[in-house]
């Protein structure tokens, strides 16, 4: 890092750091392009991320702007293998001098991509112009950044939700309510989870869009551990206006809907499981009540397992030879 636009680009990167909470640790020795790491800490002092960047600064590498994004090029077989199998998570920040542009992407597997579709000798990467360094988007995207195998992310996913599903085990209540803008592609909505534990309510809110996919969709990927029912209670009102509106008749003179068609019980059990509460046609509201399916309840038994001192578990099998 000894040219002057070099070390511009790193006091620029720490500098921002400083001023969004990270931790910024600049490396003195230049091991296969990492310059820095980059750790995140809660109130309490738990570690919440910690990054390796490779920092690239000055207007030459900005020169292949293709609009959504710049091409960040001249990536070798050694830094394509250190980057995809770093136990850290890496990634490139893109910084510009002239206009202070700083930008940023993962450096995975998924991210770099070969010249020449694939039959070339050189990688390289493209790095999204609205991706900036450490903004309030940013932000979020980098501290769930991980470089662990799939099986381990989505252990650590499944266990990110497990006070809700030994809150189900215990005997409380878990409520999914969530509004979706049905009329737009952008995914726009509200979700948040109703935990009651039995001595407390508290809400947990999930501030995130899910375009281009039905919100009936994303709550079973969102919640896998989970089945789903609607609260009865809260969609009585909605239930019993559609009930009455497909199978009763509207006595003027009596001033009362008279049945004509099925008992509203067993109208409600026709209904789909998983249904909204249509406000306008412009917003789909759900109030669903949760349950563990067998995925929750396998979690729960595997935690408790894997959470437990265990004898022989650093044993490890021999190929052939003699026994020990």
């Amino acid at each position: 890092m000894a040219n002057t636009t070099e070390r511009i680009g790193v006091s620029y990167c720490s500098l921002i750091a400083s001023k969004t909470e990270w931790m910024f640790r600049e490396q003195p020795i230049d091991d296969i392009g990492i310059d820095a790491h980059m750790e995140r800490t809660d109130k309490d002092g738990k570690v919440q991320q910690l990054l390796a960047l490779q920092i690239k600064s000055g207007e030459s590498y900005f020169k292949e702007n293709k609009g959504e994004y710049v091409v960040f090029r001249d990536i070798d077989d050694r830094q394509y293998n250190y980057w995809t199998t770093n136990t850290l998570p890496c990634i490139v920040v893109l910084y510009n001098p002239k206009d202070d542009m700083c930008i940023w992407q993962k450096l995975t597997a998924e991210t770099i991509q070969k010249t020449r579709g694939g039959d070339g000798k050189g990688y390289y990467v493209n790095v999204p112009i609205d991706q900036v360094y450490l903004d309030d988007k940013s932000n979020e995207l980098l501290l769930t950044f991980t470089n662990l195998p799939e099986h381990m992310t989505n252990y650590n996913f499944l266990l990110s939700q497990k006070k809700f599903m030994q809150i189900i085990k215990d005997g409380g209540i878990v409520k999914l309510h969530s509004e979706e803008w049905v009329n737009k592609c952008s995914g726009k909505g509200k979700t948040e989870l109703i935990v009651d534990d039995g001595n407390t309510i508290t809400t947990y809110s999930y501030p995130y869009w899910f375009p281009y996919t039905l919100y009936t969709d994303v709550f079973p990927r969102l919640f896998p551990w989970a089945d789903f029912s609607v609260d009865e209670d809260y969609y009585e009102e909605n239930d019993e206006a559609l009930w009455r509106e497909l199978n009763c008749h509207y006595d003027k003179e009596d001033d009362e809907w008279i049945e004509v068609g099925e008992p509203f019980e067993v109208f409600r059990e026709s209904l789909d499981p998983i249904r909204y509460i249509d406000h306008a046609g412009e917003v789909a509201e759900y109030m669903l009540v949760l349950s563990l399916n067998e995925l929750g309840e396998s979690f729960l038994k595997i935690d408790k397992y894997v959470s437990q001192p265990r004898p022989y578990s650093c044993t490890r099998p021999n190929v052939g030879g003699d026994l020990k």
